[in-house]
């Protein structure tokens, strides 16, 4: 009788054992997969950021060059010694203040020495917001008549209207979109590796296909089960709680009918010291299957309503895909209500 009962009591801790191990590893997985994931999102954010910035660099140079031409400012340039103070005289000639010609020259020069194109953009957006400005100094006018003018904003056609205003609007957009490309290129230093602001300009979808695929077995993935493995996986560790829970009760009946046997045989006077000696430790043991049994009661609680939260999250997830067909179906005009 006395290894009957310590035969059940090691079963049932082998399988406690076991289940603990099993719950380990697969929290150890999805730890490893959390991290895969996020060092994933961060090369494609990225690669994303990198590539941004070099498609929204090369537009800045295209649009700043389109100002240039659109504006004659290009004819204004001169490698000479004395070529800026030409350029002014030139800018002054055409209406501008001394300070405007100034800075319009400084940006020609950055332009093509420098290879800068953020000035000549910057005097596009100026232009852009004081020509929708209805309160404008005596300086202001003379810089929407001059360089407006040689854009066609002022005194062109209709079609020239239209075009220098598509050419502003494009200079705005352009020092806007490298704005918030440096802001999230800032928060991809902080750890946010997530592209936040989805209009850039630029299309993001096309520049998730230009990022190269990672090999998936490079990756080497643990296996993480899916939503209806979660629930089945879920049933088994409850129904396993229960079949435990019976296994401790039964060996604990088992060990009182055991000490009550050894009680008539120490009465009888027919007790050996073998059977003395573990009827002694009964009541040790004892207390150990009844806290055992605690701890498996509460695994039984605990694993009810694990399967209960993992079946309703099956259940949304199929009520959300159906949803989603039926507006694929739909052309998208689905309504459950």
């Amino acid at each position: 009788m006395a290894v009957n009962a310590f035969a059940a009591l090691d079963n049932i801790l082998t399988k406690r054992e076991a289940r603990r191990s099993t719950d380990r590893q697969y929290a150890l997985a999805l730890m490893q997969f959390d991290y895969q994931k996020q060092q994933a999102d961060m090369a494609q954010t990225g690669k994303q950021l990198e590539l941004l910035q070099g498609a929204n660099a090369q537009m800045m140079n295209n649009v700043a060059q389109d100002f240039i031409s659109s504006s004659g400012l290009d004819v204004i340039y001169d490698a000479e010694d004395k070529g800026a103070e030409n350029a002014m005289e030139t800018l002054e000639d055409l209406g501008l203040s001394k300070r405007d010609a100034s800075r319009v020259a400084s940006a020609v020069w950055a332009y093509y020495t420098g290879q800068n194109p953020q000035p000549i953009l910057k005097l596009g957006r100026k232009l852009k917001n004081l020509s929708q400005s209805e309160s404008l100094n005596s300086e202001q006018k003379m810089f929407i008549k001059g360089l407006g003018g040689s854009i066609g904003l002022i005194g062109g056609s209709e079609i020239d209207i239209e075009n220098a205003k598509s050419l502003l609007t494009r200079t705005d957009k352009i020092l806007s979109n490298q704005d918030e490309i440096m802001q999230e290129v800032y928060e991809y230093g902080t750890g946010d590796f997530e592209i936040q602001r989805k209009d850039i300009g630029l299309s993001l979808s096309q520049l998730k296909n230009e990022v190269v695929e990672e090999d998936e077995n490079d990756l080497s993935m643990p296996y993480v089960p899916s939503v209806k493995e979660l629930v089945s996986d879920s049933k088994k560790i409850a129904q396993q709680s229960e079949d435990n829970v019976l296994e401790k009760q039964n060996a604990l009946e088992l060990l009182k009918d055991e000490s009550n046997v050894l009680s008539q045989l120490q009465k009888k006077g027919t007790l050996t010291d073998e059977q003395r000696q573990y009827m002694s430790r009964i009541p040790t043991i004892m207390g150990e299957f009844e806290n055992e049994l605690e701890e498996l009661n509460q695994a039984v609680i605990e694993s009810k309503q694990s399967l209960k939260e993992d079946a309703l999250f099956e259940s949304q997830t199929k009520l959300s895909d159906f949803m989603e067909t039926q507006r694929e179906a739909s052309g998208g005009t689905y309504r459950p209500f």
